[in-house]
């Protein structure tokens, strides 16, 4: 139990207003990144990388339509740190792998680094014209295990905690997925989902 006891209901101020904010933009790997600081703070769910897990996901399925095959639009989550630093991390899309994560697709494993503050980020990945796979597909972040990145605390044993922390949601049917060793499922529904929105556009 120990390797989870970062990924416990994490109370992070985090909030979900609809009101306006302070913003800038991030050119990196040909996706365009918002930055909007959080204002107003109140309580949410989520995760921290560990030095155990490298990576949690969610599944994403995909509706079958009459209209030509899409591609990655926007991505929009809510992300903080602790112990007032940055922190980059990877945003990663898999192909569905008989109901795990499987290959990351071309072009879809992204750095980002995320700013001090708590912020809502919206990444822009259209110009990398990522088709969206028709049998659905896994989105969620692949921590970087280094040094800058470590939450520093008071914890003396068991597997260290990695910023950032990404914000989460819970939902009925638990769709977590977390990569240690290899992918499995979160029986343990701390976090029942990651907090993410994703749009499309049609393929030209």
């Amino acid at each position: 139990m120990m390797k989870y006891q970062f990924l416990l209901l994490l109370f992070l101020s985090l909030s979900f207003s609809a009101q306006k904010a302070e913003f800038s933009n991030v050119e990196t790997r040909k996706a365009t990144f918002e930055f909007h600081k959080i204002k107003g703070p109140s309580l949410g769910t989520g995760v921290v990388g560990m030095q155990t897990i490298k990576a949690f996901a969610i599944f994403i399925e995909q509706e079958s339509t009459d209209h030509s095959p899409e591609i990655f639009n926007k991505v929009q989550f809510e992300a903080m740190n602790f112990d007032g630093k940055k922190s980059t991390v990877f945003l990663c899309i898999y192909e569905n792998e008989n109901g795990l994560p499987g290959k990351i697709l071309d072009h879809a494993k992204i750095i980002l680094e995320i700013p001090i503050k708590n912020n809502k980020i919206i990444a822009d990945l259209s110009s990398l014209k990522i088709k969206v796979p028709t049998n659905g597909y896994f989105i969620g972040f692949e921590w970087i295990h280094s040094k800058e990145n470590i939450i520093n605390g008071t914890q003396t044993d068991g597997p260290k905690p990695y910023n950032p922390a990404i914000s989460g949601i819970q939902i009925e049917k638990p769709n977590l997925f977390f990569f240690d060793r290899n992918w499995q499922k979160d029986k343990e529904q701390l976090s029942s989902s990651l907090k993410i929105d994703v749009d499309y556009l049609p393929e030209n």
